[in-house]
Parts: structure tokens; sequence; C-alpha cells
């Protein structure tokens, strides 16, 4: 998540209802992949131009998430 707050709090709520990471990381992949379709689905550029994400490598599911 882009909002650090917010994902932190996503993150407790998901736990408070017993599920997993995934679950939290694919709400969390939402935002970003709306964002790459804004961007002719390029993932990559939307992280190279973000400065909290230009140091990460593009997670694999997301990026699929953009190739679909």
């Amino acid at each position: 998540c882009l909002d650090e707050e917010a994902s932190n709090a996503l993150r407790r709520t998901f736990k408070e209802r017993g599920e997993n990471v995934g679950s939290w990381r694919q709400a969390c992949y939402k935002p970003l992949v709306n964002i790459a379709c804004r961007h002719g689905w390029d993932i990559d550029a939307v992280f190279n131009a973000h400065p909290r994400l230009s140091i990460w490598y593009v997670p694999t599911k997301l990026r699929q998430l953009c190739h679909l």
C-alpha cells in the first residue's frame, strides 16, 4: 500500500478477521492495479516514478494482475 498507516490498519483488520496475508496483499494491490491501468498497464513505470516504490521490485502477482 502506498499509505503506510492505511496499510497497517488494513493489515490489522484482516488479522482480526482471521484472514491471511494474501488477502491483505490483494487489497493493497488493487489501488496499484488501478494506477497501472491509467498508465497503459505499465506497472514498472508506476514503481519507478514513486519514491517509496522505486526501491522495490514489482511482485510477480502484481505484474500478473496488470497483464490479464
